[in-house]
């Protein structure tokens, strides 16, 4: 199965002050073209793969991401139930809520129905498949408008079985894309 989920489409009942949620998933040869930082992370995260498996938490030097340091989250996706998932360690310079910290926070617990709902399609199709995922993202969020492109890599401790995920994010615009 691919680690791609489909784009959100906004349902038709949807408001000019409702929360929207859109993702296009971008191939990842396109990072070294589009996202020079992301894929810095990227070539990290696969050099850091031994025999073909998925690297270990304990794998992954923080330093090595600092490009994207600020706009990093650590997910704990050994739940059950994708809504379990929790943050372990929210980026500091994510703008979404007006930086609210989200570290030790459940993702069902995310304000936003739409962005909950994204998230837990995202982070357990990585989960589930163990490929990263690349996309543009925008969103409305309390009548605020973000853009970015995101970045999901899988770690499993034992190689195989994905228990977090390191996502990367980086502000970006995209004139042929909004919500």
């Amino acid at each position: 199965m691919s680690a791609i989920p489909q784009t959100v489409k906004p349902s038709p009942q949807v408001g000019p002050l409702d929360d929207i949620v859109l993702r296009r998933p971008q191939p990842i040869a396109s990072l070294p073209a589009t996202d020079p930082e992301l894929n810095l992370v990227y070539e990290y995260w696969n050099s850091c793969r031994q025999d073909g498996l998925l690297p270990r938490r304990k794998d992954i030097d923080v330093l090595q991401l600092k490009p994207v340091l600020g706009h990093t989250h650590l997910v704990d996706v050994s739940a059950q139930d994708p809504a379990d998932y929790r943050f372990r360690l929210y980026g500091s310079k994510v703008r979404l809520d007006r930086f609210r910290n989200y570290s030790n926070t459940r993702v069902g617990d995310y304000p936003s129905v739409p962005y909950r709902s994204a998230l837990i399609e995202d982070y357990s199709s990585v989960a589930w498949s163990g490929t990263p995922l690349y996309q543009h993202v925008v969103a409305r969020l309390q009548s605020i408008r973000y853009s970015y492109s995101r970045l999901l890599l899988p770690l499993a401790e034992d190689g195989r079985k994905v228990n977090m995920l390191v996502v990367c994010t980086r502000d970006r615009v995209y004139p042929d894309f909004s919500a």
